[in-house]
């Protein structure tokens, strides 16, 4: 296992993986007082130690963020990906090595994520926007099968970047959709105040406020399906996890 921090870690863990393409993303949130520079610094890590490999890899997909460029300046966890993507662009043409981005919208995953205090408790479900504004989502599946395909064909995908976004819900639509899934009368609420936001983790008040303004609205829903045409929409990622966050299974 390569440990991002330190390059020679991640040349050896390439090396003796034998890979000749490497998929790879860099994570904000576990990250010690994050900041877009320390983000930056581990995708500069992987894209250094990829042209060590350069003899051995030759194309390289990493999984970056929907709007990244477009986002305000505030919001770091978006313009560090954005350093990422254009120091691999910059550095990997003179090894040769061709690279695609995926970016995908927000994670459908985010609607049961005990870990950061949003659990899909019975009868409820929880995200951090107004109930009436319309937010893109992916499944983690799908930006798996997504990257895959990125990965697998690089005379297709080299040099691009690719929106990954599969459907649109209002909060409103989300319960609805719960509720016809699990059988039981489910309600959309805010999982954190947005003034607690602010006083706590001011990153995501500001990621908070990026989606009820603005929120990936010309992200291509129907460009990625083309490219995942299994995708799964919320009904089908609400299925597939049949059961709320306490292990009791759904009617």
């Amino acid at each position: 296992m390569a440990d991002l921090y330190d390059t020679e870690s991640i040349v050896a863990a390439i090396r003796e993986s034998k890979a000749t393409r490497v998929w790879f993303v860099t994570d904000w949130y576990s990250i010690s007082k994050p900041t877009r520079a320390k983000e930056a610094q581990l995708g500069y890590n992987v894209i250094d130690a990829i042209k060590k490999c350069s003899d051995q890899v030759n194309h390289v997909v990493y999984n970056s963020g929907a709007y990244a460029d477009r986002a305000p300046k505030k919001i770091g966890e978006f313009w560090s990906k954005v350093d990422i993507e254009e120091y691999m662009a910059k550095e990997l043409a003179s090894v040769q090595v061709t690279w695609s981005v995926l970016r995908p919208v927000a994670f459908l995953e985010n609607l049961d994520d005990g870990k950061n205090g949003n659990p899909l408790k019975k009868g409820s479900v929880k995200m951090l926007t107004k109930k009436d504004r319309a937010l893109k989502y992916i499944s983690a599946r799908d930006i798996g099968k997504g990257s895959a395909v990125l990965l697998m064909n690089p005379g297709e995908y080299a040099g691009k970047k690719v929106d990954a976004a599969t459907c649109e819900y209002t909060g409103t639509e989300l319960a609805q959709i719960l509720t016809q899934v699990s059988g039981v009368e489910c309600k959309y609420s805010i999982s954190v105040p947005k003034f607690v936001l602010w006083l706590f983790v001011r990153n995501l008040y500001h990621l908070v406020n990026f989606f009820e303004k603005e929120g990936y609205e010309d992200t291509d829903i129907d460009a990625f399906r083309k490219i995942v045409p299994d995708y799964q929409d919320a009904a089908d990622w609400f299925v597939a996890k049949g059961q709320w966050s306490n292990g009791e299974v759904f009617v």
